[in-house]
C-alpha cells in the first residue's frame, strides 16, 4: 500500500518510491542485555529470574511474576526481525547489525541505526562498549578504515560548507589548511585530545574488512564525522568548544535544496584513521550529559547522534573540472537514544525530572510517527505525520520518506523490574517492525569521463601504489612544483640512437619543458591573483575587524560599567544575605530553645496527667470499697430493724387482740333475760388494765410506721 506522507515538491514522494522500487520494512532487532557478571552462579541466578523466554530466533514471550504467588502469571508474545540472546558477543552483534549498513555506506547508500529501550537496558553498552569489548561505533570505524584506508583521497581537499555539502579546495587552500592544522596540533600537543588518543591504544581492534565491486583503487574516499546531542529538545554540537560554556548555543535544523534536513553550522571533521575517530568520539562522550539515578549510575540525559559521512569521486575526473556534482556522499547515523524512565522508579528530582519529561516526550513523538505511518500504510489514509513536534523526528524525517535504510535495536534487560515498561518497549518494537518505508533508489555509479590517462589523482604519496610502466620525462605538477627544480633529461634514452632521433627527442623534451614552464607561469599568475585577492580580503577583513574591535571595545566598556554596577549590587545583596543568615540562625536557635521548653512542658503535663489518672483510679477504688462497706452495713441494719419491727408488730397485734376481746365484752348489751355465767364475769388483772390505759391514751395517727430505706439501698 502506498505511503502518502506529505513531502516537499523537490523530493521524490514516498508513494512514487514505493511504486518504483518497492518498500522495505523497518528492521527491528531485539537484544537481551548480557549479565553483568560472567560468574556461572550469577548467570544461573539471572537466567532463573529472567522474565523473557526465547521461543525461536524471531519470537519471544514476556512473563510477569508479580502475581505468581496467587497463581496469576501474565504472558505476552512478540515477534521481531531477529533476536540476539544474552550470550551473543559484541563482535557477533556487530556483524549482524552494522556490517550490512557499512557495506551500503561504501556503495553510496544512507542508513540509520538507533537503539531503543528503557533506562539500564544496555543501549550505550551496545553502541559504545568498554575498551576491552568495544561496541558498534568503535568497530564501525575500524572496519571502515580497514576497507578504504588504502584509497583515502588527498587530505584537506574537501571541506564541509556546514550546509550539508562540501567545497573543493585549491592547492593554496590545502597548504593553508595544513599549516593551520599543524599549528593547532602543536599548540594542543599536551591537550586533552592527545591524552584521549593515547588511551585508545589499549582498546581491542576489529580487523574485519569489507569488499564490494565499487570499492577499488579508481576512487578516492574521504571520511567526515559529526557528533551532536539532543538535550531538552535542543541540538548541541559535541565537537564545538562552545558546549563547554555554561550557556552553549544550540544548533538549528534547516532543509537543503533537495528538502533534506540537516544541522546548520555543525562542526564536521575529516578523519584519516580509526584512532583519530575514536579520540574525537571519546572527547564528545565526555561532553555528553549524563547523571546518576536510582536505576542507572550513568544514565544518558540526551539523545546522541554520531554521523559518519563517506564522500567519494572517480579518479579519472581531472581536478580542474571536479565539481560538487561529481561527489557521491553517503551517510550512516548511529543513534543512542536516551532510555525512557518513570520518575517514581528512577527517584529523580529537580532538573532530572525535566530531562526525563523531555526524553519521554521525544520518544512518544517517535512512537506516534511510526503509528501514523503504519495507519497510513494499512488503511490507505494520508494523515499528517507529526515529525516537527520533536527535533529527533524532524532530523530523520527524510529517512522515513525513503532517504535510506532504517534499523532499530530494541534493548531489553530480562532481569529488570517493571513489567509494564518492558511490555511497552516490546510493543513499540513490534509495531515498528510492521512499518514499511520506501526503498531509496540506488545512487548512479561514478562514470569516468572520456579523456587521456595522463592525469594522476590527487592522493597522498604513501597511498600511491601504481607503478609506471614506462619512463616518464617529467612528472605532473604537485604542491611542491613551485620550489622544486625541473626534472632532468634522462640521457639513457639517447644511447644507441641516431642524431636525428636524438634531436627529435631533445626537441620533444624542450617543447615539454617550455609547455611546463608556460603552465607553471600560468599557475603562478593564478596563484598571484588568488593571493592578491586573498590579501585584499585579509585587508578588508582586518579593517572590518578593527571596526568590530572598536565597537566591541565600547561595548566592553559599557558591559564593564554594568558589571561593576552589578558587582556593587551583588555585594549589597551578599551583605543583606549575610544579615538574613544571621537573623535566620538566631531565630533557629530561639526556635530550638522554645522547642526544648515546649518539650519539657509537655513532659511535665504528661507526668501530671499520669499522676492525676493514678489518683483518680485510687480514689475510684477507695470509693467503691467504701460504698460496698456502707451498703453492707446498711443492709445489716435494715435486717435488724426488720426483725425488731416484726417483733413490735407481733406485740402490737397481741395487744390489739386483747383490746378487741375486751371491747367486745364491754359492748355486749345487758339483758335481764340473758343468762349470765358467773364464771365469765371475772375481774381484770392489772396488766390488762395497763394495756387498756395505754390503748386509750394513743390515737391511731400516733402509731409509728415502719422505717423505709432509701431508694439506693432498697433490695
Amino acid at each position: 500500500m502506498a505511503l502518502r506522507t506529505p513531502m516537499k515538491k523537490t523530493q521524490i514522494g514516498s508513494r512514487d518510491l514505493l511504486a518504483n522500487g518497492g518498500g522495505c520494512p523497518v528492521e527491528v532487532f531485539c537484544r537481551l542485555r548480557p549479565p553483568k557478571d560472567n560468574n556461572n552462579n550469577d548467570q544461573e541466578t539471572d537466567n532463573s529470574s529472567s522474565s523473557v523466554k526465547i521461543l525461536t530466533s524471531t519470537e519471544l514471550t514476556l512473563c510477569s511474576s508479580e502475581n505468581a504467588k496467587n497463581g496469576q502469571i501474565r504472558e505476552s508474545h512478540y515477534e521481531f526481525s531477529h533476536i540476539l540472546t544474552d550470550d551473543v558477543s559484541q563482535s557477533a552483534a556487530f556483524k549482524e547489525l552494522a556490517i550490512p549498513l557499512l557495506d551500503d555506506l561504501i556503495q553510496g547508500k544512507n542508513s540509520v541505526l538507533f537503539t531503543y529501550g528503557i533506562t539500564g537496558s544496555g543501549k550505550t553498552y551496545t553502541m559504545m562498549g568498554p575498551l576491552n569489548n568495544p561496541g558498534l561505533i568503535p568497530r564501525s570505524f575500524d572496519v571502515l578504515f580497514n576497507s578504504i584506508g588504502s584509497y583515502l583521497g588527498k587530505e584537506y581537499l574537501l571541506r564541509s560548507d556546514r550546509q550539508n555539502g562540501y567545497e573543493i579546495q585549491t592547492e593554496a587552500d590545502i597548504l593553508l589548511e595544513r599549516q593551520r592544522k599543524e599549528i593547532q596540533m602543536a599548540k594542543n600537543n599536551n591537550n586533552q585530545r592527545g591524552k584521549m588518543l593515547e588511551t585508545t591504544n589499549t582498546r581491542i581492534l576489529d580487523m574485519t574488512s569489507i569488499w564490494n565491486a565499487q570499492l577499488n583503487e579508481n576512487c578516492s574516499y574521504f571520511v567526515f564525522v559529526t557528533f551532536v546531542e539532543i538535550y531538552n529538545n535542543y541540538i548541541y554540537d559535541l565537537f564545538d568548544d562552545d558546549i563547554l560554556n555554561k550557556a552553549p548555543q544550540s544548533k538549528q535544523l534547516r532543509d537543503d535544496n533537495r528538502g533534506r534536513p540537516y544541522i546548520r553550522d555543525v562542526k564536521e571533521i575529516e578523519v584519516r584513521s580509526s584512532e583519530e575517530a575514536i579520540g574525537l568520539l571519546n572527547m564528545g562522550l565526555k561532553r555528553r550529559r549524563i547523571a546518576h539515578t536510582q536505576l542507572n549510575t550513568e544514565s544518558s540525559r540526551s539523545h546522541s547522534v554520531l554521523s559518519m559521512r563517506l564522500v567519494q569521486y572517480h579518479n579519472d575526473i581531472p581536478m580542474t573540472s571536479l565539481t560538487k556534482d561529481d561527489l557521491i556522499t553517503s551517510t550512516i547515523h548511529l543513534v543512542d537514544l536516551a532510555g525512557s524512565e518513570r520518575v517514581n522508579r528512577a527517584k529523580t528530582v529537580g532538573e532530572r525530572v525535566k530531562e526525563a519529561s523531555n526524553i519521554n516526550s521525544s520518544l512518544m513523538v517517535l512512537r506516534q510517527c511510526f503509528e501514523v505511518l503504519r495507519e497510513n500504510q494499512a488503511q490507505g489514509t494520508s494523515k499528517m505525520v507529526p515529525y516537527r513536534e520533536s527535533k529527533l523526528t524532524s532530523f530523520f524525517k527524510s529517512y522515513f520518506d525513503g532517504e535510506g535504510r532504517i534499523r532499530m535495536i530494541l534493548c531489553v534487560n530480562p532481569t529488570a523490574d517493571g513489567y509494564e515498561e518492558i511490555q511497552h518497549a516490546l510493543k513499540f518494537g513490534e509495531l515498528t517492525k510492521d512499518v514499511m518505508v520506501p526503498r531509496a533508489l540506488p545512487p548512479p555509479p561514478p562514470v569516468p569521463p572520456k579523456m587521456n590517462r595522463g592525469h594522476v589523482p590527487l592522493r597522498e604519496i604513501d597511498n600511491q601504489q601504481q607503478q609506471p610502466s614506462a619512463p616518464v620525462l617529467f612528472t605532473e605538477f604537485n604542491a611542491q612544483a613551485l620550489i622544486a627544480p625541473f626534472p632532468s633529461l634522462e640521457y639513457s634514452l639517447l644511447d644507441g640512437v641516431g642524431d636525428d632521433e636524438a634531436m627529435l627527442t631533445l626537441e620533444e623534451h624542450l617543447r615539454r619543458r617550455i609547455d611546463e614552464r608556460h603552465r607553471l607561469n600560468m599557475l603562478i599568475h593564478e596563484q598571484h591573483d588568488y593571493l592578491h585577492k586573498f590579501t585584499f580580503e585579509l585587508v578588508s577583513d582586518y579593517d572590518s575587524t578593527i571596526s568590530d574591535h572598536d565597537e566591541l571595545t565600547k561595548e566592553n566598556e559599557q558591559q564593564s560599567k554594568t558589571i561593576r554596577h552589578l558587582q556593587t549590587r551583588i555585594k549589597l545583596l551578599e551583605k543583606s544575605q549575610n544579615d538574613f543568615y544571621k537573623t535566620t540562625n538566631q531565630m533557629e536557635r530561639e526556635n530550638k530553645t522554645l522547642k526544648s521548653k515546649i518539650e519539657d512542658r509537655n513532659n511535665e503535663i504528661k507526668a501530671s496527667k499520669t499522676e492525676r489518672r493514678k489518683d483518680k483510679i485510687d480514689f475510684e477504688n477507695k470509693l467503691k470499697i467504701k460504698i460496698n462497706e456502707l451498703e453492707q452495713q446498711y443492709l445489716n441494719e435494715l435486717k435488724t430493724r426488720e426483725i425488731q419491727m416484726r417483733e413490735l408488730e407481733r406485740q402490737h397485734d397481741d395487744k390489739l387482740n386483747i383490746i378487741r376481746s375486751m371491747a367486745a365484752t364491754a359492748n355486749t348489751p345487758t339483758n335481764e333475760n340473758v343468762y349470765q355465767n358467773p364464771l365469765s364475769v371475772r375481774k381484770r388483772c392489772p396488766s390488762e388494765e395497763r394495756i387498756l390505759q395505754e390503748a386509750s391514751g394513743q390515737s391511731p395517727s400516733s402509731r409509728q410506721a415502719p422505717a423505709v430505706p432509701p431508694k439506693r439501698f432498697r433490695m
